[in-house]
């Protein structure tokens, strides 16, 4: 008897609806799972579920059945894990970053000494938002990091993991002695910007913040990274702003970073983490799980 038929019958039990198991086993619908439990039940010889109700309920012959496949798939599962282990081959678990997320919340994820422990490492994909929107509902991402705002997308859940206030970036040339840099002092000058593409609401909160001091701030180059933002201000293109947990740990020579004296009255730079619901008992439902502690 095949894993995915007690996956099945354990999904039955625990929703009592033949849609919601269809889902939780992978996608299949309402005729394949009656058709996959007559044909269990068959083979066992049995009544497993009682369909005469507004739920599917287990019979006794059930209970006693599904409480046996919990342990054979419980035990799978650990033969799995210990084989990984004993091979040095953790389980890979898919992660999209975007906009400098590795510089930030991810990293702190990664570090997490409870990731070796349970047997799982980060695979990273630098895909941005609406690439990581998809990519998670496709299922070939199982976390997403990424700056809201972003598309709603049914059945994602989502939670705000940095909130970074900014600094400033000029040119070593430029640095002279200054302990701290002005909006005004910055915006007389090029400005080196994120592709607005990628985070729209914080570059025209940013402008405006810009055009408030009483100048007209020019955007002289823009980048798709962080890293790429500070090596043009490195090359004396412009001057930035950047998030202060990216300028924190990302250190290009021949850029300054500077306390920006407006930090406190600018939208701050966010980042979240994105999920679609995972199968109990996953190792991605036990990553995310992972990640939900670490967040608090």
């Amino acid at each position: 008897m095949d894993y995915d038929t007690f996956r099945l019958a354990v999904a039955l039990a625990d929703t009592g609806d033949l849609g919601k198991a269809g889902a939780r086993a992978g996608g299949i619908g309402k005729r394949t799972v009656t058709a996959r439990i007559a044909q269990l039940e068959r083979r066992i010889g049995a009544l497993l579920f009682d369909h005469s109700g507004k739920t599917v309920r287990l019979t006794p012959a059930g209970e006693a059945f599904v409480g046996e496949a919990r342990l054979a798939l419980a035990a799978s599962e650990r033969a799995e894990r210990l084989a990984r282990a004993v091979a040095g081959r953790p389980d890979t678990i898919a992660i999209g970053v975007a906009a400098g997320a590795l510089f930030g919340p991810l990293r702190d994820i990664a570090e997490d000494p409870a990731w070796a422990e349970a047997g799982l490492a980060p695979e990273i994909h630098d895909l941005q938002a609406a690439d990581q929107l998809q990519a998670l509902a496709d299922g070939r991402l199982v976390l997403g990091f990424l700056s809201p705002p972003f598309a709603a997308t049914p059945r994602l859940e989502h939670r705000i993991v940095a909130a970074s206030k900014w600094s400033a970036a000029v040119p070593q040339a430029d640095a002279h002695l200054r302990k701290t840099v002005s909006l005004a002092n910055l915006a007389r000058k090029p400005l080196v910007m994120l592709d607005r593409a990628l985070a729209p609401l914080v570059h025209d909160g940013l402008i405006g913040a810009f055009r408030a001091t009483g100048a007209d701030p020019h955007v002289a180059q823009s980048a798709r990274e962080w890293p790429s933002v500070l090596a043009m201000v490195a090359l004396g293109l412009g001057s930035a702003l950047v998030p202060s947990v990216i300028a924190k740990r990302l250190t290009v020579d021949g850029a300054t970073i500077l306390p920006l004296a407006e930090a406190a009255d600018l939208p701050p730079w966010t980042t979240a983490c994105a999920w679609m619901p995972q199968p109990p008992g996953s190792r991605a439902a036990e990553a995310i799980a992972l990640v939900k502690k670490r967040l608090g």
